[in-house]
């Protein structure tokens, strides 16, 4: 009668499918985890007789799924070294990419920058266009919200409607005139900034 012994059993751990050895009831996921010096000379000597079941290494090698000895032996820089290797190429890419893209207008900036001509033209433009009826009512509207604790954080705008009249913006919904708020409380700050642009 044959006495057969367990060495051990391999698992394939999905997701990313890492083999996993089980010695004794117990899984490593490489020879270094095992600190019972028997299991692991038990364990080593029956991977040496895997690749003799295989035939020899080099047909391991051969079929690609082991390295040839001379890449074994070769070892990965230090991740440190792989981190700094990484930010310097992006640093160089940048620094290529900055190189080829054309000079930046210039912008409009607080402190004293210059405008570019065409951007003080067109705030010069603003500035000489009479505000619609919309415009003259919304700032006086902006007046009543911001001091209004309820409505400070609330977006209600009068806006000019393109097909004629007054649209009413409240967070982003449109109503043709207040009566259709369905909240008072914003009937009455619109009410209150038109009666201030009659009385103007």
């Amino acid at each position: 009668m044959r006495r057969e012994l367990e060495v051990m059993r391999v698992w394939r751990v999905p997701p990313l499918g890492k083999l996993e050895v089980e010695v004794d009831g117990q899984r490593y996921q490489k020879l270094s985890d095992i600190t019972d010096e028997k299991a692991r000379r038990v364990l080593l000597a029956a991977i040496g007789e895997m690749i003799d079941f295989a035939g020899n290494y080099q047909v391991l090698v051969d079929a690609g799924v082991a390295p040839s000895i001379g890449s074994a032996k070769r070892t990965e820089p230090p991740l440190e070294q792989q981190q700094a290797e990484f930010l310097a190429r992006l640093e160089k890419e940048r620094d290529a990419v900055k190189g080829t893209l054309p000079p930046r207008p210039p912008l409009a900036v607080l402190g004293g920058a210059k405008l570019s001509e065409e951007a003080l033209a067109a705030q010069e433009a603003a500035r000489k266009r009479p505000l619609s009826v919309a415009e003259q009512i919304d700032e006086i509207l902006q007046k009543h919200v911001a001091t209004s604790p309820d409505m400070a954080e609330r977006a209600i705008h009068l806006v000019q409607n393109p097909a004629g009249g007054i649209l009413i913006e409240v967070d982003g919904k449109k109503y043709g005139k207040p009566a259709d708020i369905p909240e008072p409380a914003i009937q009455e700050l619109i009410k209150r900034a038109v009666k201030e642009w009659d009385a103007a």
